[in-house]
């Protein structure tokens, strides 16, 4: 018995060292175009759209590479998204798809987080949560790229 109790201490801290530090995503938005592409066009969103600015501060959420955080102003409320370019940079040199997932969200409250700590909320916050990254950079998105992206 002891033994086993070991064996599953012993997964189990394997386990959580692997996950650890990861996070889900919120929600997946997926184009037929290259990261680079899809990157030149959020770009352009973020400098052409006055309400959209991507935070100056950079960190390991804020690269300019993998991650990006940006908030929008809608209706006069702050929301801030923080989301990522899925894969690395091999995969972004040779993939003719790409797909950003947003990591964390935050309403004007400073209520959401990332998936784990929004699943305790109802349907209708993450509705109210996604509005503004959906209205004012994924529809943009498709406009530019003239592809209607997928959700995962």
């Amino acid at each position: 018995m002891r033994k086993h109790l070991y064996i599953y201490i012993l997964v189990c801290s394997f386990v959580s060292c692997v996950s650890g530090g990861t996070h889900g995503s919120i929600k997946r938005y997926r184009y037929h175009v290259s990261k680079y592409e899809l990157e030149k066009a959020i770009q352009e969103i973020i400098s052409e759209n006055p309400i959209i600015y991507q935070d100056s501060i950079k960190d390991y959420l804020n690269d300019d590479t993998g991650y990006v955080r940006i908030h929008i102003v809608q209706k006069g409320l702050p929301f801030t998204y923080v989301f990522r370019y899925y894969s690395d940079k091999e995969y972004w040199d040779t993939s003719k798809t790409s797909e950003i997932f947003i990591a964390y969200a935050y309403d004007a409250k400073h209520e959401g987080g990332s998936e784990g700590g929004i699943k305790k909320h109802r349907k209708e916050f993450m509705q109210e949560l996604l509005r503004p990254f959906n209205q004012e950079l994924i529809s943009k998105i498709d406009t530019i790229l003239n592809e209607k992206h997928t959700e995962e």
